[in-house]
């Protein structure tokens, strides 16, 4: 939501162009991270 303009005004990040994703998973799951980039 960050990276397409579409985060409500008093928590958006002005010009943001990079975002991150992490997901810790769960017992015998592996953990998943991210890095997303705007490309308008």
């Amino acid at each position: 939501m960050q990276l397409c303009g579409k985060m409500p005004e008093p928590i958006r990040v002005k010009d943001a162009a990079l975002g991150g994703v992490f997901n810790m998973g769960g017992t015998a799951v592996a953990n998943c991270a991210g890095v997303l980039e705007r490309i308008r």
